[in-house]
């Protein structure tokens, strides 16, 4: 049994990850994180009509609060004992209310802190689970607007919202210090944990208002080819995406 927890798993890009690997990762237990496990029951149920087969289930998770991190970290362990795969997805970006700068700070504190700092607490939180799995990976939701290669080559149109770029810029150099310290620390590959980068897209989610060119279930594409890949096929620590029917990877 391949057991995967999906942060903010219950709606938007999260939920169409939960699709997907459900599918297509053979005798899987997906694990639904979100704030209350009420507001997993409704998606579940609409993904047992679909025919998802895998088993899903609801957990509990706040990713921005300890405790509740800490609370998820022990069902997890009572009830599976490892934990194969962490999806971090769960994330929100704080836009400023004004140009004041109390109010920009206050907006960036808490954007970095929900799109970075909590993927490295819950990763870090969850990586004895993750030993315990034969293979154990994350995936980290990041976007290409955080590849600083695309933004130097100036490849991308411009964006409004510098902490967004800025967050993802740094959630991805975080995968890279989490690949570092496996190179480093644990002297046997065979225990080393892979850690992986993606860019969904600009995917139409309540995110952006539904804006995006994407379908949800095309953002989720990149993460299911990279966990139906074999160990040592896909090098650890890269930046991959699935735009217009080719999986790539993302200069970062």
């Amino acid at each position: 049994m391949t057991v995967i927890l999906v942060t903010g798993g219950n709606r938007g890009i999260g939920l169409a990850i939960v699709q997907a690997v459900g599918t297509r990762v053979a005798d899987a237990t997906v694990l639904v994180g979100c704030r209350s496990t009420a507001n997993a029951e409704e998606p579940i149920k609409e993904l047992k009509k679909l025919g998802v087969p895998a088993k899903l289930k609801a957990l509990e998770i706040t990713i921005t609060d300890d405790a509740s991190i800490r609370a998820a970290v022990k069902v997890v362990e009572e009830n599976h004992g490892k934990l194969d795969v962490l999806i971090n997805n769960a994330a929100a970006v704080t836009l400023p209310k004004s140009t004041d700068l109390t109010d920009v700070r206050e907006s960036w504190a808490r954007t970095l802190d929900c799109v970075a700092t909590s993927q490295v607490l819950v990763t870090k939180a969850f990586l004895p689970l993750l030993r315990k799995a034969e293979w154990g990976r994350v995936v980290m939701n990041s976007s290409a607007r955080g590849s600083i290669g695309r933004n130097i080559a100036l490849e991308l149109p411009p964006s409004p919202h510098w902490l967004y770029n800025c967050s993802k810029a740094a959630l991805n150099l975080a995968t890279i210090d989490f690949r570092n310290a496996e190179v480093r620390d644990i002297p046997d590959e065979r225990d080393h944990i892979t850690f992986w980068t993606v860019s969904p897209g600009h995917c139409k989610t309540g995110f952006n208002n539904f804006r995006g060119v994407k379908d949800p279930a095309e953002g989720a594409e990149v993460i299911a080819r990279l966990l139906e890949s074999k160990r040592g096929e896909i090098s650890s620590a890269t930046f991959w995406e699935f735009e217009e029917g080719k999986f790539q990877q993302v200069p970062w």
